[in-house]
């Protein structure tokens, strides 16, 4: 007996790394060396031949869109972040909810709202369209959807920075500018994590190429990628070799933020660290962010959901004979319940090992899921189009392989978000019962089940929101005749029929919403519930 729970720890440590493994590692190695080793690839790569060379043009492009677009969200993030944390004025509650709905609010949608605003003919032939159907419209959208990463990442940095080191720099008589050079020194760690995140997301981004870029038939690394996997003849090897770019480019940034964390960072919590206590705004600054309140509110919110509305209600183009996948609603919520509860299923185990596993277990499985966090979608799904494209696991074109996808995709995230909540729950509970011959199926549903069911909810309808509109991965993995709403929208932007796609868009966001509304009311009415029964015990 004592020597199968030897044995059996070290599955139960090595298990998740298995299957963390299987999903990911397997699935990006194989694509990644596929320029080197054509037999990793499917057999079609020997009759369509190794594609073409890399495109050095899509990859300028994307280079230079993704530094455009950082270097414009990343300053305005920082002020942002400091108006949060440093301010006292009634808009701050309004400009956090900006910042998190055009966080939430899925790109492509952002993008074919404005496409519908600047096809009116009162604008159509301007100069603001002219600007727009260009890589300033690109540079701008991009921003836009950085914004929210640049800012929530200064506004820790900000919160971090306590009162003494500004009362420090007062007693030793530095000038305002002094001090003012002291405090962006500090906040260099966090402008470079913010500058990774904005620059990796920016080249990272399908939707907006997809729809904007692809109109504009601009070459871009990521819609690049995705015509070599879905247009014939398909260039596998090409495919890898972009994706090799794409990652180096993301490591790039990375790069870049590990060298300033290490140059100039500081400790700043400590036994002695005084939170920096808000102040009301100045009259220059309260105008200030009250004007860069409304134009966030109206350019990311305001405008572009009055334009889905406007053609949901009015639409110019509707074409009978090629009707709108209504269907894809039902498929998208079937692919995104099951993602999302594998992927909770999956973190479970895998924080569990963290904590029974040690020190060196922990940081293998964090050096994994980091790296997981680092691949964008698109890569990922041309990993598993490669990968489970043969004779040994022909599950491409299954809906199998897809909520697999989704699932490798969501668990990183997810272990970020569950790792505190699961941690608390102490292990002397589950030993305890196990001692008193509780069964292990009991105690998974009477002990742990009760004190994590909050948090497993909201992470399952964290994971749900984002696979219900996710594209990438979805576009190149779905099965034929059962697309998700995210395909169905896409196909109906290429077409132009703006009016059909927004009614399914709102049709989505309202569906996903009364799932997220029907949770929560259920959560609320299951906590008094709970506490009756702990005052009854």
């Amino acid at each position: 007996m004592v020597r199968l729970r030897r044995i059996g720890h070290p599955l139960r440590v090595a298990a998740p790394l298995l299957l963390f493994a299987a999903l990911f590692v397997y699935p990006i190695a194989r694509l990644l060396l596929l320029p080197w080793f054509p037999a990793l690839g499917p057999a079609q790569i020997a009759a369509h031949g190794d594609g073409t060379g890399l495109n050095l043009e899509a990859i300028a492009n994307t280079l230079r869109l993704g530094l455009a677009s950082t270097l414009v969200a990343v300053p305005l993030g920082v002020w942002l972040g400091w108006l949060l944390e440093r301010r006292r004025w009634r808009g701050n509650a309004w400009l956090m909810g900006a910042l998190w709905m055009v966080l939430l609010m899925p790109s492509y949608l952002l993008a074919t709202a404005w496409e519908i605003i600047f096809s009116f003919r009162s604008l159509h032939h301007g100069v603001l369209a002219d600007l727009f159907f260009s890589e300033a419209g690109i540079v701008a959208l991009l921003s836009l959807k950085g914004l929210p990463f640049a800012a929530l990442a200064a506004r820790s940095s900000w919160a971090a920075i306590g009162a003494e080191l500004e009362d420090a720099a007062r007693i030793l008589g530095l000038s305002g500018w002094r001090r003012r050079g002291v405090l962006l020194r500090l906040l260099l760690p966090a402008a470079g994590s913010a500058f990774a995140v904005v620059f990796a997301e920016s080249i990272q981004e399908f939707g907006i190429p997809s729809t904007l870029g692809a109109q504009l038939h601009l070459p871009i690394v990521t819609y690049a990628i995705y015509e070599r996997l879905a247009t014939a003849p398909v260039q596998f090897a090409g495919a890898a070799r972009l994706s090799w770019a794409l990652v180096g480019l993301a490591a790039m940034a990375g790069g870049i933020h590990l060298y300033l964390g290490k140059r100039h960072s500081g400790v700043l919590v400590h036994g002695r660290a005084r939170r920096s206590a808000a102040v009301p705004c100045r009259p220059m600054e309260r105008r200030a962010a009250g004007g860069v309140l409304a134009v966030l509110a109206t350019l990311g919110l305001a405008l572009p959901g009055a334009a889905l509305a406007y053609a949901a209600i009015w639409p110019t183009v509707v074409d009978v004979t090629r009707p709108v996948r209504w269907d894809s609603l039902v498929y998208s919520t079937v692919y995104a319940s099951l993602g999302a509860a594998l992927a909770v299923a999956g973190v479970m185990p895998v924080v569990l090992s963290r904590r029974s596993g040690g020190e060196r277990a922990g940081r293998l499985l964090e050096a994994l899921t980091l790296g997981n966090m680092a691949i964008p979608g698109l890569v990922l799904g041309a990993a598993y189009v490669i990968a489970f494209n043969s004779r040994w696991l022909p599950l491409y074109g299954t809906p199998l392989l897809l909520i697999l996808a989704y699932v490798a995709a969501q668990v990183p995230m997810l272990i970020r978000f569950l790792q505190a909540p699961l941690g608390q729950v102490h292990a002397n509970l589950s030993e305890a019962a196990r001692l008193h011959g509780v069964p292990w199926a009991s105690r998974i549903l009477d002990i742990h089940g009760p004190l994590l069911l909050s948090p497993l909810l909201w992470g399952w309808t964290l994971a749900f929101g984002q696979i219900f509109f996710e594209l990438p991965i979805s576009e190149l993995l779905y099965p034929a005749g059962r697309p998700p709403i995210g395909v169905a929208l896409l196909t109906l932007n290429m077409q132009l029929r703006y009016g059909e796609e927004a009614r399914l868009a709102f049709a989505g966001i309202g569906l996903a919403l009364a799932l997220a509304v029907l949770l929560a009311l259920l959560l609320g009415a299951a906590s008094p519930a709970r506490r009756a029964e702990e005052w009854a015990a």
